[in-house]
């Protein structure tokens, strides 16, 4: 995989308007929260991430995705603050660190939208029942079917109703289908071949997709945790 996190990829207004977003999506009040490592562009065409290419989110350092999947215990450490809403997702007993939180507002231009993502972590597979590395992708604005979307998260398991993805809810045991089992660090073939990202499990592509009225305005909220 390739990372680039140098300017312009590393600021909000470039990833959100140039790699995030289809042409004629107006949007405005890009910010991000965190470190700068903790967010960049990836192309993945030649890597076996299941994207071609978008914004990566870390709560460790972009660059540590990078493979072969040589170590088993990749990790940057930026000792910041958590997220209160993804706080909400993988409660009530756990405290999320290190959040990287990427929001907006948008008009969208169609009654849906829908974002392709992939969820990650170096935590799988032996820190699956102790730590719970999470991703939330949180919508606000009305709600075709009545009432209004309050930071309603669409980073849901395929077939749930409200499953958030997370290492707790997505592994070799649990929703396996839509696990990747990338190595543990030490193994063959994925600790020498460069086409792997260095993390030792992630999700097949999933995808986030709404309802929306078209021309409305909506706030969206991306942000990953340890």
């Amino acid at each position: 995989i390739v990372i680039d996190n140098t300017t312009p990829y590393n600021t909000p207004n470039y990833l959100v308007n140039n790699v995030l977003l289809g042409g004629g999506v107006v949007v405005s009040n890009q910010s991000f929260i965190g470190d700068p490592n903790q967010i960049g562009f990836f192309n993945g065409i030649n890597s076996n991430v299941g994207i071609d290419s978008g914004i990566v989110l870390s709560s460790g350092n972009v660059y540590d995705l990078i493979g072969p999947n040589g170590s088993g215990s990749t990790s940057t450490s930026f000792s910041g603050l958590g997220d209160p809403t993804l706080d909400v997702v993988v409660g009530p007993f756990d405290v999320t660190n290190d959040a990287a939180v990427l929001e907006f507002d948008f008009v969208p231009t169609s009654d849906t939208i829908s974002f392709k993502y992939v969820f990650g972590s170096e935590e799988y597979l032996e820190f699956v029942a102790s730590f719970n590395d999470a991703f939330g992708f949180f919508l606000s604005g009305p709600n075709p079917a009545g009432g209004m979307y309050v930071d309603q998260n669409l980073a849901i398991v395929p077939g749930t109703a409200n499953t958030p993805v997370s290492i707790f809810n997505v592994n070799n045991v649990s929703n396996s289908a839509y696990y990747v089992d990338n190595g543990d660090g030490f193994t063959a073939p994925q600790n020498t071949d460069p086409t792997v990202i260095q993390f030792d499990g992630f999700t097949t592509p999933l995808t986030a997709v709404a309802a929306v009225n078209c021309g409305d305005t909506y706030h969206i909220k991306l942000v990953v945790a340890d």
